[in-house]
Parts: C-alpha cells; structure tokens; sequence
C-alpha cells in the first residue's frame, strides 16, 4: 500500500532560534537534523530544518576566492607541514612557496566526491567544492541516521587532512566563497521508510534573498525518485545517489511547492533533502 505524509514547511524569519553549528562542534557532529512538525501537519515553528551559519574567515586567498564554492575551514595556529599535506592528496592542483591545494579521497565513494583541500603554511585547512558544483554535493549520506546528519564531505576531508598532519582544530566554520553576501545554508531532510511516497510543501518567504536552491537524493536499494509539483528531477537505482541545482522559476517565492519522495520497495530507504543558500538580514 502507498502511504502517504504530508508536511508544510515555511521558510520564514527565525528570532532567537538561530543555531552556529559548526562554532565549538569539531567536525560539526549532529549540527543539523530533519524538520519534526510534530503530528505532520501545520507550518514548522522553526522556519523548516535548521541553519548553518557562514562565517567569514579572517584571512585572504585569490585562489579561493577565484575557485571556491561551499567550504568548511579552521586555523590550527601552527605550522603546517606542506610535503605532508601534498602526500595525502590524489592529484596536486597547486604547488606554491606557502600553500598547496589538491583533491583528497574520500573513503567509501567515487573520485566524482573528491573534495577540494587548501592548506596553507601559517596553519589555515580549508576543504571546498568548486563555485560550480551545487551545495547538494556535501551531503554524505553515509553520514544521516536516526533525524542526524552528522558529517559532510566536507568535514570528512577537513577531519582526514587534519589527522594526517597530526594537528587539532580549535574551531571549526562554513563559508561560501561564490556568495559572500549569504550568511546561511538551510537543510531540509525527508526520508521514507518502506515502498510509497513521503510529501512536504515548502514556501520561500520574499523577505530573504536566495543565492542557491539545491536538492540531494539518495536511496538504499530498488529505485527512488524525487519530484518537485509534480515533475521528477531525480531517479536513483541501488543505492546510487545524486544531487543538482533549482532555478528560481522551479522554486519560486511566496507560493507553496510540493517535495514528494517515492520508494519502491518494502525494507528500503529513500532520503531527500532541500538546501538554500540566502541570506536573512
């Protein structure tokens, strides 16, 4: 039988409620989760799923700014060893006098997933995906469980590269380089258990300005599809995953849209989620 829920979610102004993950949370373990509207009907107090803030680092790169997407970064306040850097890396893309940028593996998925990784001698880290690729691409699925998603590729890279050279961030933060005027990132995550479709309406308040809408998708087994009012944007078959861009006219402001999430098959899973990039003040 094909069970069907219903949530609404409004993306509206949130006061007092605001949440800095990734300040004082190493690696950002359980910085964000899926909306909970309680008995699956009604408008989500909390404007729907939660925020990332971004947070602007205190130094200056042209390489970053000329390349960088979506980053997470510290400055471990120390010396980096830049020949230990580049030997974690799968390809070098920059080899200079004070920082070295290339690709790290990340375990478990394809080359397509490498994230970017900048380490500059004065001790900055910092791992990004490039101005091109959609903020959908740091959900490591892998990494969501029981309302959590608890890591990014992201954060994954930024843990790896930080081990390999044996030092430990104080701090942790996000960034996007493409957007500088975007000071948040919301996600919102469905996820359907057993064959059916899972469904939430989402409106776009035009009291915020949005830099990027974003969608990832991913199901365990069988097949899974994605649809937005109505028209698919995503099929995925066993246990494959992707992710892409909304343009405005797909997601306009104001009105309400319908996310429906469909699985196949009993004793599988499909996941889903929304990320925007805007700004609120």
């Amino acid at each position: 039988m094909d069970r069907k829920k219903s949530h609404l979610i409004t993306v509206t102004i949130i006061l007092g409620i605001i949440l800095v993950f990734s300040v004082g949370f190493l690696f950002g373990n359980g910085f964000f989760t899926n909306f909970n509207p309680g008995n699956n009907s009604g408008e989500d107090s909390n404007g729907g799923g939660n925020d990332i803030v971004f947070i602007l680092p205190k130094t200056s790169s042209t390489f970053l700014d000329d390349e960088a997407g979506t980053a997470y970064y510290t400055n471990v306040s120390q010396t980096l060893n830049l020949v230990t850097a580049k030997a974690q890396f799968r390809t070098i893309e920059a080899d200079e006098t004070d920082y070295v940028v290339g690709s790290l593996e990340l375990s478990g998925l394809p080359e397509t997933e490498d994230v970017h990784c900048f380490v500059h001698k004065d001790g900055w880290i910092v791992t990004y995906y490039l101005k091109a690729e959609p903020v959908g691409k740091i959900i490591d699925w892998n990494y969501y469980s029981a309302g959590t998603l608890s890591k990014t590729k992201l954060s994954i890279g930024l843990e790896d590269m930080c081990l390999a050279l044996g030092v430990t961030p104080t701090y942790t933060n996000y960034y996007n380089f493409e957007f500088p005027n975007a000071n948040k990132l919301k996600i919102i995550i469905e996820e359907r258990v057993d064959a059916g479709t899972d469904s939430f309406e989402i409106k776009l308040t035009s009291a915020f300005t949005y830099y990027e809408r974003s969608w990832a998708h991913y199901g365990t087994s069988s097949s899974s599809t994605l649809d937005l009012d109505g028209i698919e944007i995503s099929a995925v078959y066993n246990g494959e995953f992707d992710y892409g861009e909304l343009t405005p006219a797909q997601l306009m402001l104001d009105v309400f849209h319908t996310i429906d999430l469909y699985m196949s098959y009993n004793g599988q899973r499909a996941y889903a989620a929304i990320l925007l990039i805007y700004r609120d003040s």
